[in-house]
């Protein structure tokens, strides 16, 4: 029941009536998408739990599955292509952006990514909208590639475009299908026919999802403590040399990144990780590449902080959690994955880092304050406290980016700075606004970089930017795309 949400889910039956009605197959080729918001399922299904022809089929020539590709950006989960998996190697030769049918079906009406209460997403009796392929290559892998060039392989990938606003709100389910419309050739000469099947990736245990960055994470991991009968559900990215001969030597910066009150209620471990990216773009191969860490990102059972600056213990047992890491114990990777079980993580106790959105980030400046000698640095994205309960912030390096239409995180921090000041911070604060606008595309940041890296260099230990006409839920899907922000934060040591 790993990936199981406790939001609202239909039974088996209808949704194995939905899946036939909306793409045409019959109920013996579909079959439900159990796991709902959930990638764990997905990950750990076999080839045969997917749809071509049937449960535990006999492998034959030809295509022998299809898996959703998707990424997770500040409007949530995308889907940015489709790999078909064939028996053997592929020519790349023998495709055209036409050789498939492909498709995606939207999210359930309703749905918007990281909000209560929402409908389960794949929940939807919509048909799927064709998504036209803009690349076509092969890859050994079911993965999309950062150059769009062929490497020897039997997984085909159609790739679609990618808006480069990654603030849009997602309209995606994670629910393809695909139908080979022309005949594809291997590498041996041998050709597959077009054929009018539709491929679907929907299995018994969940659809075949790969979510860049996000899959290698560890989810549903618990820190207890029974002398409080106190405990807490988490998610843990392992750096790739961790995972590698030797990589228990080595001592990890850490990242906690608490996401917000709409993934606490009744969401689960893969919801926090996919339904914004607060946690889960500090583990994508690029950032990793420049910055490699730990991150772990808590899944609550419910709001933790609330506007009355009231919190759960959930809040403190949070830190707990950051405290047991720092006791360099921690040996708890998946027992059956030989590249982390029984590996004892260490932590750089001068590079622990706190970072969230709203709520979390609430969260994050309380942790900060009431435990000023644990953090390097944090930062906080759209969050406020009230001012007296976070006077020892004066003495830590913060970068708080929030957007001139947020009415509380804001003003709310504005409020906080005469406190900072007279308790000894130097802060800088620019008169006027950002332009949101170079935040995307991520690949052109050069003057908003630029500007951001010369604020910073003025030494103040405290940073507030303010960036126009940019609300609430917009800091969410915008803010922690900034580069400039991120490398801030990994590059801080405490002293």
């Amino acid at each position: 029941m790993t990936a199981v949400s406790r939001r609202k889910f239909v039974t088996a039956g209808a949704a194995l009536a939905s899946t036939a009605a909306t793409i045409g197959l019959g109920a013996s080729q579909a079959r439900a998408a159990g796991g709902g918001h959930g990638f764990m399922a997905a990950s750990s299904a076999g080839p045969d739990d997917f749809d071509g022809p049937g449960p535990h089929r006999k492998k034959t020539p030809g295509l022998q599955g299809i898996c959703a590709l998707c990424e997770v950006t500040g409007g949530g989960e995308k889907v940015y292509g489709i790999a078909a998996e064939y028996d053997v190697a592929i020519d790349p030769a023998s495709l055209t952006t036409d050789s498939y049918a492909t498709a995606v079906f939207p999210a359930a009406k309703g749905f918007f990514a990281g909000m209560p209460q929402e409908p389960d997403k794949n929940d939807t009796s919509a048909v799927a909208r064709p998504r036209p392929v803009s690349a076509i290559y092969t890859n050994s892998e079911a993965a999309l590639r950062p150059d769009g060039k062929s490497v020897e392989g039997r997984f085909v990938i159609s790739e679609f475009h990618h808006d480069p606003d990654l603030s849009l709100p997602t309209t995606d389910s994670d629910r393809v299908s695909l139908v080979q419309k022309h005949g594809v050739r291997t590498l041996g000469g041998v050709t597959y026919a077009a054929s009018q099947t539709v491929w679907s990736n929907s299995g018994r245990h969940g659809n075949n999802v790969a979510i860049r960055g996000v899959d290698a994470w560890e989810q549903n991991h618990w820190w207890w403590d029974d002398t409080r009968s106190a405990w807490l559900e988490y998610s843990i990215y392992l750096p790739k040399s961790f995972l590698e001969k030797g990589g228990e030597n080595r001592a990890y910066p850490l990242i906690l990144a608490v996401t917000h009150s709409g993934t606490s209620p009744d969401g689960t471990c893969a919801q926090t990780l996919t339904e914004q990216c607060i946690a889960s773009i500090w583990s994508l191969p690029e950032v990793q590449d420049e910055h490699e860490c730990v991150v772990i990102t808590p899944r609550y059972e419910r709001t933790t902080m609330n506007d009355y600056w009231e919190h759960t213990s959930d809040v403190e047992n949070t830190y707990r959690l950051v405290e047991s890491l720092l006791s360099n114990t921690w040996s708890y990777g998946n027992p059956n994955l030989p590249d982390r079980s029984d590996k004892v993580l260490k932590i750089d106790p001068k590079r622990v880092y706190c970072t969230g959105w709203s709520m979390g980030a609430m969260t994050s400046l309380w942790l900060m304050a009431k435990h000023p000698q644990t953090f390097a640095a944090g930062l906080i994205i759209a969050g406020q406290q009230r001012p007296s309960d976070v006077v020892t912030l004066a003495n830590q390096k913060l970068l708080i980016i929030t957007g001139s239409e947020d009415n509380k995180a804001t003003p709310w921090n504005e409020k906080c700075l005469p406190i900072w000041k007279q308790a000894g911070a130097k802060i800088t604060r620019p008169d006027h606004n950002l332009d949101p606008a170079l935040i995307f595309p991520v690949d052109r940041q050069d003057a908003l970089t630029k500007q951001i890296n010369g604020y910073l260099a003025e030494g103040g230990n405290i940073t507030f930017l303010t960036f126009q006409g940019v609300d609430h839920m917009g800091a969410a899907r915008k803010f922690f795309h900034i580069a400039a922000a991120r490398h801030w934060l990994l590059d801080q040591v405490r002293a």
